[in-house]
């Protein structure tokens, strides 16, 4: 059984990119992992490795020495 992939991220990646976007642009700032792992309703371990494989695949950056560090790069449309 193969997993379906969405514009080269899995379905657990894109819910994870379209969450951060969500409270983005909610609140007008990125969410820590643990809001992020909350939000979703998995570990923070768990949100933490989403995030690196976004960081990974290009859809998010994350800046040095900042606490709500996430970048959009580009949105999953």
């Amino acid at each position: 059984m193969s997993k379906k992939r969405t514009e080269g991220i899995t379905e657990p990646q894109a819910r994870t990119l379209n969450v951060i976007c969500q409270l983005l642009d909610s609140t007008g700032l990125p969410p820590t992992v643990k809001e992020l792992a909350k939000a979703l309703g998995i570990s923070h371990a768990s949100a933490h490795e989403q995030i690196t494989q976004l960081v990974r695949k290009g859809y998010l950056r994350k800046e040095v020495k900042k606490a709500r560090s996430i970048v959009v790069v580009k949105r999953n449309e």
